[in-house]
């Protein structure tokens, strides 16, 4: 799918399930203009992780672990205001309450790599 960026994307994973982030891993560092800078499965390791490694984007399961139900976004913009998030979920009513957080994007777990790969550029190009 190759898109344009300037400079590669810092992009961080964070999924409690290692499968999930194991197959966004693989899909990301086969598209040139992005990088993995690191994964989180649970809410404490996604907040170390964000001061550890910088991320530009977070692809964030939207039911992680340890992350509160209401304002879930306040701690992570927080340590990084500019911080963009695209929420995944597996549950197609979780859209609604992630956009209405204020996410940057949102993808379905079942989306297809190229959908994926969609929201990525869509985000990152995101004025």
């Amino acid at each position: 799918m190759s898109g344009l960026v300037a400079e590669p994307v810092r992009v961080l994973l964070a999924d409690d399930q290692e499968k999930v982030r194991s197959a966004l891993r693989l899909l990301i560092e086969q598209e040139l203009g992005f990088f993995v800078v690191g994964e989180a499965g649970a809410a404490d390791e996604l907040l170390h992780s964000i001061l550890k490694t910088y991320p530009q984007i977070v692809l964030l399961d939207w039911e992680l672990p340890g992350l509160p139900e209401a304002h879930k976004l306040d701690a992570l913009r927080l340590l990084d205001p500019r911080l963009k998030i695209i929420a995944l979920s597996g549950a197609p009513e979780a859209r609604k309450s992630a956009l209405a957080e204020g996410v940057d994007g949102f993808i379905s777990k079942s989306e297809p790599p190229d959908g994926i790969l969609r929201a990525l550029y869509f985000v990152y190009n995101k004025v």
